[in-house]
């Protein structure tokens, strides 16, 4: 083959498979198409991310050089085509007379070779984001990773058999994918029992295409047959969907216009419009979001609505430090932060169950390394806890009988803080990340929050509580965002008969002074200060005795260490 692209049209090209010097066997093909399907070993593993980052970014290159010379829509048909063309598998070859490919091009390298469905989806991430960024920004999305998606379909299985599901923001499928790949029947599930829908009517073809070299079995013409399952609509508002039971989704996350046609319109999200769509058409849903819609007022009508829709509900909460469960870049972003760090939140909701059940966990948080671990083992994070539709508390459950104790309380924050400048001052950064911290000095930082007290006995009060981990516990529970607001740092409750120790709050007076700390934010050096862990469990132990292990364990970068 020449080294450069091969121009050849596609209609005229007739595969020889004698020419071919090793056949692939027919029933290893999904495995070679997708190799994440095959046992591996941890060294394979961490081999396998190497070569796969690097193949990523070959790729991405070749992209671009193809959607530059042949145009977006037939760069990927023609990587579609030399994908079919270069498998050398008979039974496909009616694929390549489909009226898509009749002016496709033959590449002189298969760049979908040896990777997974989870990679194509990058990719595919990245040409729209190559085609127009300011678009790719709009739309606000974000394909699920492999292990992700794996994650979600498994939780999938435990729903009804024999239901019709539907994948209403499909893409090009990473989702349906593996929820097909589970079933017993694969083939079959595919043609009776899963819709995919989405605007994109490329990403639908090339979803298409992918399903039917991964699963064509018994039928000799899949691509044909499941034609009518790939609808190119807008969920959001189309009056002509198939009938359908359950959902699994990753609905686009993008901030919109103020939409009344929507009870949860406030929100004036994409990802909450589609959930609020879900949740009244359908039985049950598995969906991965940003984990927003837990708290925040705006979010309130969304959480009323799954608590009265859905009587069986998990909630897995991720936090994006200092892994995130969103793979690779943000594509199209004009930040100088590529890192995709969305706080992810994925919802299992039935609305079928014989008992009311709402689990949660807290904000997980694991390593790099740690991650397929994390995943196994979500389902044991999950606390069962007392709905509430005010807020979905994030919380473990060795503190939960602390969170029903200071519910109970009467006293917040709010009401020990001034309105008036008094000379009991607090100044409180308002960018947690592993701890909050109450000062008594000046830092020299652009975001703070500053109190006043009316007396030095709430003062020094509120300045024991504030340092703790009582603090920044209440704000992962209630909130876990960028940025502790004003209205979760007021709710904090103030429980009865804290005693305030005269000797601690001089340690802490100390440590400001000694335990300074700067962070870089969009250029500047932004001042704290991060007490020693020895001051923290001291302060803990003093404030809390029975819950002050637990409160140890939240300032960890990992659960798997828990």
């Amino acid at each position: 083959m020449k080294e450069n692209i091969k121009e050849n049209i596609m209609s005229k090209v007739q595969p020889n498979y004698r020419q071919i010097r090793t056949m692939r066997r027919v029933d290893s093909f999904q495995q070679y198409l997708f190799p994440d399907l095959l046992p591996i070993t941890p060294k394979q593993e961490f081999l396998h991310k190497i070569r796969g980052k690097i193949c990523l970014m070959l790729q991405c290159e070749k992209i671009n050089i193809l959607i530059n010379k042949f145009g977006f829509e037939n760069a990927w048909y023609s990587i579609l085509a030399t994908h079919i063309y270069q498998l050398h598998q008979p039974r496909f070859d009616y694929l390549l007379k489909q009226k898509e490919f009749s002016n496709a091009i033959i590449l002189n390298s298969d760049i979908l070779d040896s990777i997974s469905i989870g990679e194509i989806a990058t990719l595919y991430e990245y040409s729209l984001s190559h085609l127009n960024k300011d678009k790719r920004k709009q739309e606000g999305q974000y394909f699920t990773p492999d292990d992700v998606a794996q994650v979600m379909a498994k939780r999938a299985l435990s729903f009804p058999l024999n239901k019709i599901w539907i994948d209403p923001c499909s893409g090009v499928g990473n989702l349906s994918f593996w929820l097909i790949k589970l079933q017993e029947n694969p083939e079959s599930f595919l043609i009776n029992r899963l819709y995919l829908i989405d605007k994109d009517a490329l990403a639908l073809f090339i979803a298409r295409t992918l399903f039917t070299l991964a699963f064509q079995n018994k039928s000799k013409s899949l691509f044909l047959d499941i034609a009518p399952r790939f609808i190119v609509a807008d969920f959001l508002f189309s009056s002509n969907l198939p009938t359908f039971d359950f959902v699994i989704l990753n609905p686009p996350y993008v901030e919109v216009k103020l939409d009344n046609r929507f009870k949860s319109a406030k929100a004036r999200n994409l990802y909450v419009y589609f959930l609020e769509r879900v949740i009244k058409l359908s039985k049950g849903f598995v969906s991965i979001s940003p984990q927003t819609f837990t708290h925040g007022q705006r979010f309130r009508t969304l959480r009323q609505l799954l608590l009265t829709n859905m009587k069986d509900i998990s909630i897995y909460c991720f936090d994006n430090v200092p892994d995130t469960i969103f793979r690779g870049v943000k594509f199209g972003s004009t930040n100088t932060n590529k890192v995709n760090s969305i706080r992810a939140g994925i919802i299992v909701a039935k609305s079928e169950s014989k008992f009311r059940s709402f689990k949660i966990t807290p904000l997980l948080r694991w390593r790099t390394k740690e991650r397929t671990k994390m995943l196994e083992r979500i389902d044991d994070y999950l606390t069962l806890v007392e709905p509430c539709v005010d807020v979905f508390p994030k919380i473990q459950k060795e503190l939960l009988p602390l969170y029903y104790e200071v519910k109970k309380v009467k006293k917040s924050l709010a009401h020990l803080v001034s309105i008036r400048l008094t000379q009991y001052k607090l100044i409180i950064p308002t960018t947690p990340r592993y701890f909050i911290s109450a000062l008594r000095t000046k830092v020299n930082r652009c975001s703070f929050r500053t109190l006043y007290f009316y007396n030095k006995k709430d003062y020094d009060l509120v300045y024991l509580l504030l340092n703790s981990s009582y603090t920044y516990w209440w704000w992962r529970i209630n909130d876990g965002g960028m940025m502790i607001s004003k209205k979760t740092l007021l709710s904090l409750p103030i429980p009865d008969n804290i005693p305030v120790n005269t000797l601690l709050i001089s340690k802490i007076e100390q440590s400001e002074l000694t335990n300074r700390v700067f962070k870089k934010n969009a250029g500047k050096n932004n001042e704290n200060v991060k007490h020693k862990a020895g001051l923290i469990e001291e302060i803990n132990q003093n404030l809390f005795p029975r819950f002050a292990p637990s409160f140890k364990c939240l300032h960890n970068n990992s659960v798997i260490t828990i």
